[in-house]
C-alpha cells in the first residue's frame, strides 16, 4: 500500500510545476507578438487598464471559498478525566484555486512583458491554450480564426 502512495505523493507537487512550465514557455512566445495574438489564444480578457502608458491585460480563472471547521464521531474521554479529551475533525480554511494572468502591451500594442500568479490546477487551463496550436498571425496580418 505505501509502495503505491509514495509515487503519488511525489507526482503531485511535480504536476502542478508542469502546469506553471507550460504555462510560462506560452507566456513566452507571446512577448514581441501584438497583444491581438494573445487575445486570440487567451479568449477576451477579464479585466483592462492602462498603467504608466502601458496597456494591460488580466485573465482570471478560478475561485476561493472557505470551508468551516467539521466534527465528527463526538467527543471521548479516554482516561475519565476532562483533562484528556479528544475529538476528531478537520480545521476550518480557505482554498484559493485562483489563476491571473497578465499581459502588458505598450502603445503600439507589442507585448512587452507577461505575467501569472496563482494556484497550478486553474493555470492549467490557459497553458493549454497557449499550446493548443492556436496559430500565431503576424502583426500587422488579420488574425485566423480555426474555421479560416
Amino acid at each position: 500500500m505505501l509502495k503505491r502512495i509514495v509515487p503519488l505523493l511525489v507526482a503531485a507537487p511535480l504536476a502542478a510545476c508542469a502546469s506553471f512550465d507550460r504555462l510560462d514557455q506560452g507566456l513566452a512566445t507571446l512577448e514581441g507578438q501584438n497583444r491581438d495574438v494573445a487575445i486570440a489564444r487567451l479568449g477576451y480578457p477579464t479585466e483592462q487598464k492602462e498603467i504608466a502608458g502601458k496597456d494591460v491585460f488580466i485573465w482570471r480563472r478560478g475561485s476561493m471559498f472557505y470551508q468551516p471547521g467539521t466534527y465528527f464521531g463526538g467527543c471521548s474521554d479516554r482516561y475519565g478525566g476532562l483533562r484528556s479529551m479528544s475529538c476528531v475533525g478537520f480545521m476550518p480554511g480557505v482554498t484559493d484555486t485562483r489563476c491571473t494572468v497578465r499581459v502588458i502591451a505598450d502603445k503600439d500594442g507589442t507585448i512587452v512583458e507577461t505575467d501569472r500568479d496563482g494556484d497550478p490546477s486553474s493555470c492549467g487551463y490557459y497553458a493549454d491554450r497557449l499550446q493548443a496550436g492556436v496559430p500565431i498571425a503576424a502583426p500587422d496580418a488579420p488574425l485566423k480564426t480555426r474555421a479560416d
